[in-house]
């Protein structure tokens, strides 16, 4: 025992001399040299540093084509400029099955196909082909940017061979974007270009569009103001001016919806408060201002050439909340004083309306000689049943996930000259669902319906549109979609019994983002 105890202790001994011998020698062992962090560059394949504050799930965003710009995170210097070239290619076409002919002779048989689908109300496509270029160059202090369209719709579309229909740029404007003064940031944009303003979807556009959207060649000036930390204010105020032709000019051979011997100059301007990132409030005017120079020709109304102005008063509230999706609510009030003449600075009023030419035609009336004003109310509402039941975990969409938007809009005559349409009312509605199966499947189903009163009664139209998708993963923007058509019209949206619309429709199409 005694012996035992002896050599554990000599044991114990042994390890305590050799641990200070390695305590020595790493004393008089001289110290690594401290070599410099190396350095890091904005090249493609470069290793990324943490950037400050960088949340460990930032996206791993790839450089831009051709290796211009750095990757996510990447250090760059503040004159570096990159080139993006992106775009969009698109193509439907759709099948209408024709109806009986009021005027078919006796013996009259066999079903009409139509191609492309005779149709009136809203669409779950965009009809036609098409090909659109976004190019944009440049640094954090200016950047330009342009896009080139090419439409391809043929004349059947519209029954004869419009030019406008061609290849051609869409905008063009150049963004000055300065150091910001304290908290206040500002940019400046100028060109030709839109803007567009109380739309109540989820980004601001929405089923039936927004209730105010400006063009033309000009400027404007945005304004971000951080008040504190929880209420951040946004202004906007911009001029634009859209050169009118020659009366004498041909139609249609220049721009489609450029009315010939007037001029259009815009005056818009947004101001809006949003709390939280939660509860936004904003409000939008414009003026558009028609003058009118012809001297043999009437108005779009047959009347007697004279200058006008469509005035557009709008607000909008917004509210968003992680899970339950958004809710968007839009209003205001439209004011033509003799507007036949006020052309293409508004060229989206309610639901694809051309300005005020057709803003007139659908709601005061072409008795009015261009005087009335229109309420509008729109709303939606958009949400998403997966982050719902997965709360309150995240959802990242790699998921089955059902998606719905709920859309409303009604619209009242509130004053006008003509005994057709006084106190004039009308509603859109529209309800668009998809079931993401699996990452490359999708199930839908939208509908829509319209109606209002017309010199002709009441323009009613109504459809339901399933249809099915495919597409290449969970967040792909790229798809191929075919959809079943049955729509359902008043007498007044199908006055024609010599050629009826297409009350089924079979339509096939698809687009790619790049």
């Amino acid at each position: 025992m005694v012996r035992l105890q002896y050599r554990c202790a000599s044991l114990v001994q042994i390890a305590l001399l050799l641990a200070a011998g390695t305590a020595r020698a790493e004393e008089a062992a001289p110290a690594a040299p401290v070599m410099p962090a190396a350095p890091t560059d904005s090249l493609p394949g470069s290793s990324i540093p943490p950037g400050l504050g960088l949340a460990p799930e930032a996206p791993p965003v790839p450089p831009t084509p051709g290796g211009r710009a750095p990757s996510f995170g990447a250090p760059a210097p503040a004159s570096a400029s990159s080139f993006r070239l992106g775009g969009r290619l698109f193509g439907w076409q759709a099948v209408g099955i024709g109806r009986t002919p009021g005027t078919a002779p006796e013996g009259y048989s066999g079903t009409a196909l139509h191609m492309p689908a005779l149709s009136a109300g809203k669409n779950p496509f965009w009809p036609g082909a098409g090909v659109a270029l976004n190019l944009t160059y440049g640094n954090s202090l200016v950047t330009a940017f342009a896009s080139y369209y090419v439409n391809l719709k043929s004349k059947e579309y519209q029954g004869y061979e419009n030019a406008f229909r061609g290849p051609g740029f869409g905008t063009a404007w150049i963004l000055i974007t300065p150091q910001p003064i304290g908290k206040l940031r500002l940019q400046f944009r100028m060109g030709a270009f839109s803007e567009v303003a109380a739309g109540p979807g989820q980004w601001g556009w929405g089923i039936y569009g927004p209730l105010l959207a400006v063009r033309g060649y000009g400027e404007a000036t945005y304004g971000d103001w951080d008040m504190t930390p929880d209420l951040h204010l946004t202004f906007i105020h911009g001029l634009f001016v859209v050169p009118g032709v020659p009366e004498s000019f041909p139609r249609g051979d220049y721009f489609a919806w450029i009315e010939t011997g007037t001029s259009s100059f815009v005056n818009h301007a947004h101001v809006g408060l949003t709390y939280k990132n939660q509860y936004t409030f904003k409000l939008h005017y414009a003026s558009d201002y028609g003058t009118d120079e012809r001297t043999y020709l009437n108005t779009a109304l047959n009347g007697l050439p004279r200058d006008g102005r469509m005035d557009t008063y709008l607000a909008e509230a917004r509210w968003i909340s992680n899970p339950w999706g958004q809710v968007g609510l839009s209003g205001g009030l439209y004011n033509f004083v003799h507007a036949a003449s006020v052309g293409d600075g508004v060229w989206w009023g309610i639901d694809w309306t051309q300005g005020a030419r057709e803003m007139i035609g659908k709601f005061i009336g072409s008795g009015s000689y261009g005087n009335g004003k229109v309420a509008v109310l729109s709303a939606e509402y958009d949400f998403s049943v997966a982050p719902i039941l997965w709360a309150p975990r995240s959802f990242s969409g790699q998921a089955p996930d059902l998606r719905v938007a709920i859309a409303a809009l009604l619209h009242f005559t509130v004053a006008t000259d003509d005994p057709l349409y006084k106190k004039a009312s009308g509603y859109y509605v529209g309800l668009e669902t998809e079931y993401r199966m699996t990452s490359l499947f999708s199930v839908m189903f939208k509908s829509y319906g319209e109606s209002r009163d017309s010199n002709f009664g009441r323009y009613s139209v109504y459809s339901l549109n399933p249809g099915i998708a495919f597409h290449s993963d969970w967040w792909s923007t790229d798809r191929i979609e075919l959809y079943y058509s049955r729509r359902f019209y008043s007498i007044a949206a199908d006055p024609n019994s010599a050629q009826p619309l297409d009350h089924h429709m079979v339509a096939l199409g698809g687009y790619i983002t790049f």
